[in-house]
């Protein structure tokens, strides 16, 4: 999956709790609509294992310090609901169910929903019942040994979006192979992203962003800017690899790619990043950059394309996002734009 996913760290904060905060601190925002000079603040902290940044416009760092506070401790909120690393989270438990409906709380079935509608409109290359497979090459990844052909034969088996199924008028999931096991790391972050940027929002800091170790959700344009400046990577004339500055505002942008967690086998390149309908890790080398409508979607799609194999695929889903897709042929880059995204 894309990036270094669903490495959760194991801190709870209830949400309630998390509102409670956002109401207390509603009022500090009240400043900001009054006219006063912003400045930019800048915070990080390690969650989901990776770094969440935090950058807002404040008019003091009381204030932004205690925003900030608000959103690292939704993202917090999340993980007992999300990981698949919390033994005992919301996820790892209907992971052990199998064949009854099991309700879900909102945070999880709103992940769940969009996954499983990204599933269907990427054809599979998109899906979190990759569970078995991602067990089976971390696994391989820490002793540098591409898993077993059977166990990932075996692995297949359970892997699957149309065996999860979701009931929308009882909020329920339901499980209908035996050993399937959910991970949602190639989009939970993204979702984490937006739900600390809403945060932040609703406390009334419209110019601000959330990059959760990659994936990020951004909100209003800084004052007297047009947007966020974000770097990307994208292949030059020449056939290089080079940076290019995009200006955003109110989107989500997510990066994938396979360049430094790799298993090599017999002059082989296997990447971390599994494709769930081959069960093996891709073999090419290739960087994906996603502009959607929210950190979820970039995500989520950032993690589709990154597995599909012929160039010809990228062209065939015609969602609402933007697309730079950079790949390594024949000792040159290749660069592959597409761009069907609606700005707001």
């Amino acid at each position: 999956m894309a990036g270094t996913r669903s490495l959760f760290r194991a801190l709870l904060s209830p949400t309630r709790s998390v509102m409670s905060l956002c109401c207390t601190l509603s009022w500090l925002a009240a400043g900001a609509a009054l006219g006063q000079p912003l400045e930019r603040f800048l915070f990080d902290r390690p969650q989901m294992g990776a770094v969440v940044r935090v950058v807002l416009y404040a008019p003091d760092s009381v204030r932004a310090h205690q925003a900030a506070a608000a959103a690292f401790a939704r993202i917090d909120s999340l993980n007992a609901h999300l990981s698949d690393w919390i033994q005992d989270s919301e996820l790892n438990r209907l992971s052990r169910t199998y064949g009854q409906p099991v309700q879900v709380s909102d945070d999880l079935w709103m992940v769940l929903s969009t996954a499983q509608a990204i599933a269907a409109a990427s054809e599979g290359h998109f899906d979190v019942t990759v569970g078995p497979l991602t067990r089976l090459w971390r696994w391989g990844m820490r002793r540098n040994q591409l898993p077993n052909p059977a166990e990932v034969e075996k692995a297949l088996r359970s892997v699957g979006y149309r065996y999860l199924d979701l009931d929308a008028l009882h909020q329920t999931a339901r499980l209908l192979r035996s050993g399937m096991r959910l991970d949602l790391g190639g989009i939970a972050k993204g979702y984490a992203a937006d739900e600390a940027l809403r945060v932040l929002q609703e406390l009334g800091y419209a110019a601000s962003t959330v990059d959760a170790g990659g994936d990020m959700a951004i909100g209003a344009p800084p004052p007297n800017s047009a947007g966020w400046p974000v770097q990307i990577t994208v292949a030059d004339s020449t056939g290089r690899r080079v940076r290019k500055e995009l200006i955003l505002a109110h989107c989500g942008v997510a990066a994938s790619g396979a360049t430094y967690r790799f298993i090599e086998h017999e002059g082989t390149r296997f990447s971390h990043i599994v494709s769930p309908l081959t069960g093996m890790g891709i073999t090419f080398d290739r960087i994906v950059t996603v502009v959607a409508s929210s950190g979820m979607q970039a995500d989520a799609w950032a993690s589709a394309y990154s597995v599909m194999e012929a160039a010809a695929d990228h062209a065939v889903y015609q969602a609402q996002l933007d697309l730079y897709l950079v790949q390594r042929s024949g000792g040159k880059e290749r660069m592959w734009v597409s761009r069907n995204r609606v700005p707001e």
